[in-house]
């Protein structure tokens, strides 16, 4: 596709990227993406979707600047953005986040205008309080891209719903991922693409370490606790979702697909670190590996 559009043709392809969530993991996103754009890969996709802490990426990534992304999760982890809301539970705020993509303490910041010149569409998952999810136009969000963003990151019990206007009405939103963390099946009815790139934050659930796997929902549970039956049922499934997801790609006939996720001996990053060597070494693997792959390619078309 990029080659085909830098030579003034029509792309032969129509690419569909989705980038999962999962908190300061989400880290690996700009690597990946810092890697295209390297190896010249500018204007190829034609939609993306990307689910919490991977929209920052993203954003980085249409505004010319994916290496700022990994600079801001370096940031977050230093500024105070995950605390202890109490002894059992942590907590997130989202001011210091969007305080960081719109470029208040440092030039780590969206470019709204390059954003919506991009040829890609940009669309953020996020959930209404009843449980309903919404796939949300990223460049016509108001009063910005920042903001859509912040509402797909509010996982419930870590930090509060986020006020966003949509179709003319305010609602308040969670995370995306509470009912849709890895929206495959809703990009490809919605957009109908040939190619699909899925870019994982974190490992397969069976490649990660047992603690994580045992942990983390139980921490979950008790964030969640007072929310309602349905909400709760729904973020409880989670990890059964993107299994369903990732099994119907690999049985579709003719969509080329491609899923790239850390392997179990990568860096170990979960949704809270703020481990700083830990978060580079994780962006580092993710970067190296994304311009390994890139370097073997052999285009199936040339123009």
């Amino acid at each position: 596709n990029e080659a085909a559009l830098q030579s003034g043709h029509e792309p032969p392809h129509k690419i569909l990227v989705v980038a999962s969530g999962g908190g300061m993991s989400c880290i690996r996103v700009p690597a990946f993406l810092a890697a295209w754009r390297d190896a010249g890969i500018l204007q190829a996709a034609d939609h993306i979707i990307t689910v919490s802490g991977s929209g920052g990426g993203v954003g980085a990534y249409l505004s010319g600047h994916p290496q700022r992304a990994i600079q801001m999760f370096e940031a977050l982890a230093v500024s105070g953005f995950i605390t202890a809301q109490s002894s059992l539970t942590p907590a997130m705020r989202l001011s210091r986040l969007g305080a960081i993509l719109r470029g208040k303490y440092s030039p780590i910041a969206f470019d709204q205008s390059k954003i919506n010149s991009n040829r890609a569409s940009w669309h953020v998952v996020a959930t209404r309080l009843s449980g309903q999810s919404a796939i949300i136009d990223a460049k016509t969000a108001i009063p910005d891209a920042a903001q859509a963003v912040l509402a797909s990151s509010a996982f419930p019990g870590l930090a509060q719903p986020v006020s966003l206007r949509l179709d003319d009405v305010e609602e308040q939103w969670l995370d995306g991922a509470c009912t849709m963390p890895l929206p495959i099946s809703a990009g490809i009815r919605r957009f109908r693409p040939d190619t699909v790139i899925v870019l994982e934050s974190q490992p397969h659930l069976n490649l990660q370490p047992w603690v994580d796997r045992c942990i983390w929902p139980c921490l979950v549970s008790l964030m969640t606790r007072r929310l309602p039956a349905a909400l709760r049922a729904s973020i409880a499934s989670m990890d059964r979702v993107v299994a369903l997801e990732a099994g119907q790609l690999s049985r579709r006939k003719r969509i080329r697909w491609c899923r790239i996720a850390p392997m179990r001996d990568s860096a170990p990053v979960g949704p809270l670190t703020t481990n700083i060597a830990s978060l580079r070494r994780a962006a580092i693997e993710a970067k190296t590996f994304m311009a390994a792959q890139l370097r073997d390619i052999t285009p199936l078309r040339q123009i």
